[in-house]
């Protein structure tokens, strides 16, 4: 068994290599991705723990905030261009389409 501990350089071998042989590897690789660029995030900004705290309030009031009618996740989403971003990629638009929003093209 090889066990990999946790050090900021190891950081993303070390959680990449938790993900679980029965995950599909479309998803592992998404999820590989996201570690990497999460963790480069927090080392190129600095992250402090009081900052990464008041992140997870925040993440907290959203769900609270949450219910089969609201989904705030989704308005986070919006809000960070997320959204359209991924539509963006997952839908091309052809050659002369008019662009989304005014001046994103």
């Amino acid at each position: 068994m090889n066990i990999r501990y946790f050090t900021e350089e190891k950081s993303v071998e070390v959680v990449n290599s938790r993900i679980g042989p029965d995950a599909s590897p479309r998803m592992a690789e998404v999820m590989a991705s996201l570690v990497r660029h999460l963790h480069a995030f927090a080392k190129e900004t600095g992250l402090t723990q009081q900052e990464w705290d008041l992140g997870i309030e925040f993440l907290t009031q959203t769900g609270k905030t949450c219910s089969d009618e609201r989904q705030e996740f989704i308005l986070l989403s919006d809000v960070l261009g997320l959204s359209m971003l991924v539509d963006a990629l997952d839908t091309p638009r052809f050659p002369g389409a008019t662009p989304p929003l005014p001046g994103c093209d």
